[in-house]
């Protein structure tokens, strides 16, 4: 075949019919890529608002890894929202075949003490296939003034009961809330001292 055959040909047709679709598909990532952009401030407005309904400032709060680590689960974020109260978002584990789920856990504080938890709300979860299961209710559960060394399971040995059953378990959220907690009295009071 020579090269004035091959430009001729059904084959080059379909090279240049590609890179058509690939330069305006490109263009056209790049372009939606900027508009659609969500900056991470916005983002996090937008985790407030998905938890107070309205807009609050905020101050993002760094910790070591040792800190935002404990056997519960992961620390993602730390906020110190302007009412006093931090909002975290936590990952927990041991969910249904692995799964976790992320939540943000609203911690209350009055005159600089904990008091319990505000609200949790769920921000993502992976490997969970009966979280549609789990209603309003079994998060505001979660919502309590918080005395002594109280931690959140499914089982009944003497610590307080979110939810159990051969259903589906609660787990992953209870563990994402104990990690929000876990933090709350290690790591935040150590600091408020």
């Amino acid at each position: 075949m020579t090269v004035k055959q091959f430009f001729k040909s059904q084959a080059f047709k379909c090279i240049i019919v590609l890179l058509v679709i690939a330069l305006i598909a490109g263009g056209l990532l790049a372009i939606l890529n900027d508009v659609l952009y969500v900056t991470d401030e916005e983002r996090t407005m937008r985790a407030i608002e998905k938890v107070y309904g309205k807009e609050m400032q905020y101050e993002e709060l760094s910790y070591s890894a040792e800190e935002l680590t404990n056997d519960y689960g992961t620390i993602s974020k730390v906020y110190l929202l302007e009412n006093g109260n931090y909002m975290v978002q936590s990952t927990g584990g041991g969910g249904y075949k692995g799964g976790t789920i992320t939540v943000w856990t609203v911690l209350a504080y009055k005159d600089g003490a904990f008091t319990g938890i505000e609200k949790v709300v769920l921000e993502s979860y992976e490997k969970q296939t009966l979280m549609s299961k789990l209603t309003y209710e079994v998060y505001s559960a979660h919502n309590d003034e918080i005395t002594g060394d109280v931690y959140f399971t499914t089982g009944s040995d003497g610590i307080k009961v979110v939810i159990s059953g051969a259903t589906y378990s609660t787990n992953a959220l209870n563990n994402a809330v104990d990690c929000a907690l876990y933090f709350a009295r290690n790591t935040l009071s150590a600091k408020e001292a």
